[in-house]
Order: C-alpha cells, then structure tokens, then sequence
C-alpha cells in the first residue's frame, strides 16, 4: 500500500539544512538526513518498521480473543 509522503526542509540556526520526510497517515512515522534522498530512503526504512509492528500487534491482539 502506497502512502502519502510529506518532505519538506528543517532550517537549523547554524545555517545548515535537514530534511524531514513523515506519513501523514502513519502517525509519527518520520525519516530524516542531511539531503531529500538520504530522508526518503530514512523515512522508508522506518515505515517498513512502523508496518511490521502494527501487523504483528495486530495479529497478537487478533489471538487474544
């Protein structure tokens, strides 16, 4: 499933720039690094983290019924 995917630039007060990628819809699912490529490919290795926890919790509250 594709979800929607935010990259916008983080100006730290040092002059230098961050990027920050986060899903909408996952809910504290965010990425991040020193260029947009680096953030994206942060933010999906975390979504890929968020995805198969929420998949496992899922299936642990399904087998506590």
């Amino acid at each position: 499933m594709d979800y929607a995917m935010k990259v916008y630039p983080i100006h730290l007060e040092n002059g230098k720039t961050e990027w920050c990628v986060e899903y909408p819809d996952l809910k504290g699912c965010v990425g991040g690094g020193d260029t947009i490529e680096e953030a994206i490919a942060d933010a999906e290795a975390t979504k890929a983290v968020y995805l198969r926890y929420l998949e496992e919790n899922e299936k642990e509250q399904c087998s506590k019924s």
